[in-house]
């Protein structure tokens, strides 16, 4: 019974898992077609999912489809590989000029950016313009909002002082014997000052936010806790925090991934491990992992995963790297200063090269996190 429930459990871990990714691909997808029909450029096929086909039906010169592999979708833009013919065509994306072309390219972006911001709406109005996030950098400010950051136990060692106390997975440390605890490096300070003694440890209940104080033996090398820092974000100071609440969180996320990405490199270098920025990297296992995860946890959260999800592709395709929107933005103004040497011939070639790159560097990435996350997974 025990098997059979595990096996249905990674069933439907796989079925959430595959509607996520096809929501935010199309969501993606959606934006160049609508860049596509702004700029007058033929669509030949739109599909949610892949073939074979389980329903299509063309409309207006574009063949929409829904296809029985849902992991995914695409855009057949008339012209964008380069084709002989598509050359004299007035229709076809290479008789564009390069701001018609930058359009197509960058609302792909913008449409994971829009999508996110509707998403985060939803899920913070049903908390009352609240949201947790857990902080990887535990300096780092958030631009907008109001933030308040706190220590969660994420896990109690069995037969622990903690565990003896009381304290229970998910509760956020506040007090430390009357004085307020903001980070993991003032909780850690705190305990080695306090060695030997009985302390009074102040905690707050994630669900129902009751209080309770927890009197604790240190007398061992450690109380028995797994701990790590989150951010309590709220819009709800004035009446423009909450109209912009969406906006505003989103801009929020988006430069705290940056930052925290940012934070793991410089760490990574400076510690001379590799694994440390590899680890700010969630490739399709890992997002699978946490999906799996997230499934007990209800609808509201799977949505937050999904705002997530669709705004790192979109912060990812954004990146300047050759076959991602970034990289064809770049190649396109370099083009407009200079056609003779960036040739559209050669942006091809850049592209595929760059997509075979990327596409070596995702099977690393899938390896590593099959690993990190089997126990999870299986």
């Amino acid at each position: 019974m025990i098997i059979l429930k595990t096996i249905l459990d990674f069933i439907l871990a796989i079925i959430v898992f595959a509607i996520i990714i096809t929501v935010v691909v199309t969501a993606h997808e959606l934006g160049h077609f609508f860049g596509a029909k702004k700029t007058k450029t033929r669509v030949d096929e739109f599909a949610i999912g892949f073939p074979p086909f389980i329903w299509k039906k063309k409309i207006k010169g574009t063949l929409f489809a829904l296809g029985a592999i849902p992991f995914g979708g695409y855009n057949k833009i008339y012209g964008e590989d380069n084709t002989e013919e598509a050359k004299g065509s007035k229709d076809s994306f290479t008789s564009k000029t390069i701001p018609q072309k930058l359009l197509i390219i960058i609302l792909g972006v913008v449409g994971n950016f829009l999508f996110s911001i509707v998403i985060f709406y939803i899920v913070l109005i049903s908390s009352g313009m609240n949201t947790t996030i857990g902080l990887m950098n535990p300096d780092y400010k958030f631009p907008l909002g109001h933030q308040e950051n706190y220590l969660m136990i994420g896990a109690v060692e069995k037969d622990s002082p903690a565990d003896y106390a009381g304290v229970e997975a998910n509760d956020i440390i506040l007090k430390l014997n009357g004085e307020r605890i903001d980070s993991a490096i003032e909780l850690k300070e705190s305990l080695a000052e306090k060695k030997g003694e009985a302390i009074a440890l102040l905690v707050k209940d994630k669900e129902t936010g009751e209080e309770s104080v927890r009197l604790i033996n240190n007398n061992k090398d450690a109380i028995g806790i797994g701990y790590t820092n989150i951010s309590n974000i709220s819009y709800n100071e004035n009446l423009g925090d909450k109209i912009f609440a969406g906006i505003f969180h989103t801009y929020n996320f988006t430069d705290y991934s940056l930052s925290t990405l940012g934070y793991m490199i410089s760490k990574s270098f400076s510690e001379k491990d590799f694994s440390v920025a590899a680890n700010a990297i969630a490739g399709p296992v890992g997002i699978f992992a946490v999906t799996k995860v997230s499934l007990g946890e209800g609808f509201i959260y799977m949505l937050n995963l999904l705002a997530i999800i669709s705004l790192a592709l979109a912060v990812t395709n954004l990146m300047p790297l050759p076959a991602l929107d970034g990289g064809k933005c770049i190649y396109l103004i370099c083009q407009k200063i200079n056609p003779k040497v960036f040739t559209d011939k050669r942006s091809e070639n850049i592209d595929n090269v760059g997509f075979i790159l990327l596409m070596g560097l995702g099977i690393l990435i899938v390896v590593k996190y099959l690993f990190q996350f089997k126990d999870l997974i299986f």
